[in-house]
């Protein structure tokens, strides 16, 4: 990842080289809005950091062209404070933040380093895009356990059966395309049933095919699912559900590699991997009666169980990260981060729908959203109400007018230093501004 500096100050280039080289990105600098316009062309750079005031070009010029050459490119402005005005100028026009000297180093590198966290997610994005990969978003360990497993399901050279069981919106079905992709060749099928989604009396069809004339309806011979699928993958959706005299034949077909269309004499071989998944615990399912014990032994002979995003919270920051930058591209939105007390707000909720409930919330925000950046107040009532405030506070107060008496008295205790302030109250400067700005709060409202 490539960042920009250009500031006429030759310390203020040395030090944040020396201090942004500690993040892992190259650095390149320049000393007038005309190098660094010219950097800009060649390096394509995925952050800028730009001085307002610089000899020739101004920042704001510098600005504008950026954005034109390359709207994705974050900008963050750096100003004095005299010059602030300038600076919100420059925020309307597309920067993502500014920065009055003379500024802290740790503050920026705070700043830089969720850019950062976002661009990595992007690239993450267009990889998988480009190459038509399948991948696991997560750095949890239970996460990386199954990438483990999933890597050494795809060294195997013969087929085998995998459970997958986890509740809904897990990702079993990633997990199932990414087996696919490891272990089979490109040229062959990744077959989908939903068991849960097909009538019971339609299901034998839809999986093995019928032959023209096997019944009234039969105008035409049919390709069932197992037959599309030889050489691939069939990966059998909540196949809990699947009817239970259909559970005795899929199990000969398992045992013997071979199958028959409905209507039809010759038998046809079948060879591919084998992905169940259910959201059922298949083991009741059996003392129930609903479930064939044999076929789960079947089934089961490679188990892999995906825990529900409640028991993995730590990996709640990278899928939100990743899911901004999918819809950043889709929506073609300018989203750049979360702030910090948004995603403490997601880390406390329980997620009952799992990573599908949480990708759904991302694309609901971003579809709406017109700054640079979630805030608290972009999340739900489900988790903006439940979830951050203790329930005692709301009863008893109004929650702005606490918030409102809170800033205002930590800005007058810091002398309306901005960082200084967002330290204090645990929020980022960009959403201390916006607070200021929505509760309208002047710098004599002390």
């Amino acid at each position: 990842m490539k960042i920009l500096v250009i500031d006429d100050e030759k310390s203020i280039r040395l030090s944040l080289k020396i201090s942004l080289k500690k993040l892992g990105a190259e650095i390149f600098t320049a000393e007038t809005g005309e190098e660094g316009l010219e950097l800009f062309k060649r390096e394509n750079p995925d952050l800028a950091i730009v001085d307002i005031k610089l000899p020739g070009i101004d920042g704001i010029e510098v600005l504008k062209n950026m954005k034109r050459l390359r709207p994705s490119c974050v900008v963050i402005m750096i100003t004095y404070l005299s010059e602030v005005k300038l600076a919100v100028k420059a925020m309307k026009m597309g920067a993502y933040d500014y920065f009055t000297k003379p500024f802290s180093l740790a503050e920026i590198n705070k700043s830089v380093e969720k850019i950062l966290e976002y661009v990595k997610a992007k690239i993450e994005l267009n990889n998988i895009e480009s190459e038509n990969e399948t991948i696991l978003i997560g750095n949890s360990k239970e996460i990386e356990e199954i990438r483990k497993i999933v890597r050494e399901i795809g060294k195997m050279d013969y087929d085998t059966s995998i459970l997958l069981q986890g509740e809904s919106g897990t990702g079993k079905e990633v997990v199932a395309k990414l087996i696919h992709n490891l272990k089979i060749p490109d040229s062959k099928p990744f077959v989908a049933i939903n068991c849960a989604a097909i009538p019971k009396n339609l299901q034998e069809s839809e999986l093995f095919g019928y032959e023209k004339g096997a019944f009234s309806d039969a105008k035409s011979r049919k390709i069932g699912l197992v037959e599309k699928a030889n050489g691939g993958v069939l990966f059998l959706d909540e196949i809990g559900d699947m009817d239970l005299g259909l559970q005795a034949k899929l199990l000969r077909v398992l045992q013997e590699n071979k199958f028959r269309r409905i209507g039809g004499l010759e038998e046809k071989e079948f060879k591919a991997t084998i992905v169940a998944a259910t959201n059922k615990d298949l083991t009741e399912e059996i003392e129930k009666g609903n479930f064939r014990e044999d076929l789960y032994y079947r089934l089961n002979i490679i188990p892999i169980h995906i825990p529900p995003l409640r028991k993995r919270k730590e990996d709640i920051s990278v899928l939100t990260k990743f899911f901004i930058a999918q819809y950043n591209n889709k929506l073609n939105k300018k989203v750049v981060s979360i702030d910090d007390e948004a995603l403490e707000a997601l880390k406390q909720y329980d997620w009952p729908g799992n990573v599908r409930e949480l990708k759904n919330m991302i694309e609901r925000i971003m579809i709406f959203k017109k700054g640079n950046e979630i805030i608290l107040e972009d999340l739900p009532d489900e988790i903006f109400k439940k979830t951050y405030f203790k329930e005692s506070l709301n009863n008893y107060y109004n929650l702005e007018t606490v918030e409102k008496e809170t800033i205002i008295k930590s800005l007058t205790k810091n002398s309306w230093n901005i960082t200084r302030t967002a330290n204090e109250l645990g929020i980022s400067r960009l959403t201390l501004r916006r607070k200021i700005e929505k509760y309208q709060i002047k710098k004599d409202a002390d």
